[in-house]
Formats: structure tokens, sequence, C-alpha cells
């Protein structure tokens, strides 16, 4: 399979049917030696990359988009991003050495899952509210885009020990004329030919070959693939900056008791070390930026 770290998208040019395949392979694994996930968590990670990677095509935005589950439970935390431009990162945090299958769900169960849309240069911020829905996020999302955006959608996803891809079926709003009966029919007879798709056709199959296996008498329309990368957006700017969220006070507390103050990207485990005088040109940094602007940026 050549289509690695990849999404493509295609549409049938008789029907009112678009699709997504995405594809993650370097990037599902530099994500994962981040942390030492347990296979079950990697494959929640890795289903919850793939879902917001195939939404990130979907949704017409310039900066990133999220999606978060904060659990009650042992699950305490699942959350993706990727930017416009296809760069992704993620995270998950559970309690305990040892998680089963029916703790995270319960976890889920008992919350929702935020989608969240960052829009660059733009003060306004999208929040969408999932419900959960039956056993997998995937299921979440379909119901989401019925239930919000009225969209009939159909997600596919399968992970393993070294990759996670996805398939997305969306019926789109039909600008002709046609009866409702007929729209159904479609959507049923596309997805009943999508059923037959197994996990190893979706993660070792190359897409056009794919496409032609699975709807060998439709005419589908296939679009360049786009690249997708790991790319985490943390830099020591931001972390300068979280330093100033501290306070000159708490942060000087810090330093009396460590002598420099550590923060450390949630994501990829970076570290950002600051000394006592790394601190003090921040907040003088913050005293000039004031003068200057009358305001703090």
């Amino acid at each position: 399979m050549k289509n690695k770290d990849t999404i493509q998208n295609f549409i049938f040019e008789s029907l009112p049917v678009r699709g997504e395949i995405v594809h993650l392979n370097a990037t599902f694994q530099e994500i994962m030696e981040k942390h030492q996930y347990p296979p079950i968590i990697r494959r929640w990670l890795g289903e919850a990359l793939v879902l917001v990677a195939l939404l990130s095509t979907l949704v017409k935005f310039s900066g990133k988009i999220a999606i978060q589950f904060q659990g009650k439970g042992k699950f305490n935390l699942l959350l993706v991003q990727c930017t416009n431009e296809l760069e992704l990162r993620g995270l998950a945090q559970w309690e305990g050495e040892d998680i089963t299958e029916e703790e995270i769900l319960a976890s889920l169960q008992q919350g929702n899952i935020i989608i969240t849309i960052d829009q660059e240069n733009a003060n306004q911020r999208y929040h969408g509210i999932v419900a959960w829905q039956g056993k997998t996020l995937a299921e979440s999302i379909e119901g989401y885009f019925k239930d919000s955006e009225q969209l009939l959608t159909r997600i596919w996803v399968e992970v393993d020990e070294h990759s996670a891809s996805g398939f997305l079926l969306q019926r789109i709003p039909e600008k002709a004329v046609r009866r409702e009966s007929s729209l159904d029919h479609d959507w049923e007879h596309i997805n009943y030919l999508t059923a037959t798709l197994t996990p190893h056709e979706l993660t070792h199959l190359d897409n056009k070959v794919l496409l032609h296996r699975l709807y060998v008498e439709e005419d589908v329309r296939i679009f360049d693939e786009r690249h997708v990368m790991f790319k985490c957006a943390c830099s020591e700017k931001r972390s300068a900056n979280a330093i100033l969220t501290m306070g000159r006070a708490e942060a000087e507390e810090e330093l009396q008791a460590k002598k420099e103050i550590v923060v450390k990207c949630e994501f990829c485990n970076h570290e950002y070390i600051f000394d006592r005088v790394d601190v003090a040109a921040i907040f003088h940094s913050q005293s000039d930026e004031y003068t200057s602007s009358g305001q703090v940026h």
C-alpha cells in the first residue's frame, strides 16, 4: 500500500454521496511513542486521531479542530487536534496501571464529546456537543452529523499495532429535484456495497484499488491525496506564556523550591526549562509591553 500518512477525498459522479479515506502510519507511531500507552489506549486514541483527521476535511476552517472527552471514571481525558494543514497531535489520560474496555466505556457513557474549532485570527470559537452513542467514538460522530447537521454519515475505523485507518461516507444535499425515496435508495445501495469492506482491505489496499473493488459499477472521482503528519504546537514562547499565567509570586515560590521551572508539554512530553534569569526576563518583557502599549499582549 502506498497511501501512507494521507487523506484522500472522493465523490460519486451520479450519486449525492462523498467519502474520505485516511491512513496514519508514521504519524500514528510517532504520537504513540510520546507516551507508554497500553494496547487498549492505543486503539481508542488511534480511533480518535482518525476521526479528527476525517473531520478536518469535511469542515471549512483555518486554524485547528479538536475532539475532546473528559470522563468521570478511570478514563479521564481523550484529546486529539488537527490543523487545516493536517498536522495531528493527541493524548489520553487514565487512572491505574490496568484499565479495561468496560471501564473505558463506562467513563465515556457518563459524559459528552466536545468538538471545538478555533479559527486563526478570529475571536470566535465553535463548540459542538456530541452525545455518546453506541459503543465507539465513530458511532457518536455519526450520530452528531445525523442529529446536528442532518447529514447521514457512516464511518469505518481500523487500528492495529502499527497504524490507524478510516473510511467515511456521507450523503450530501442534492441540488437537483429528486424524490427522497430515490435518495434513500442510493444511500442504502452504497452502504450495502461498503459493508463488504474488510479490515485488511482498509489497511493494506491502495485507495484506488479499494474503491474500484467496492464500487466496480459506479463512477467514482478521486481527488489528490494530502499528506498527514504529526506536529506539536508547543514552543518556548507558549511555555513562557504559561509562566506569565502563573503570576510572579507563584513563579518565585517555584524557583525558591526547585531553582528552576519546568514546563512540560502533555502532548509530546518535551520539557522547557527556565531558570531564575529566564523567568526574570519573561516578566521584564511583559512589563515593557505593558508600558509601550498600555496593555498586556
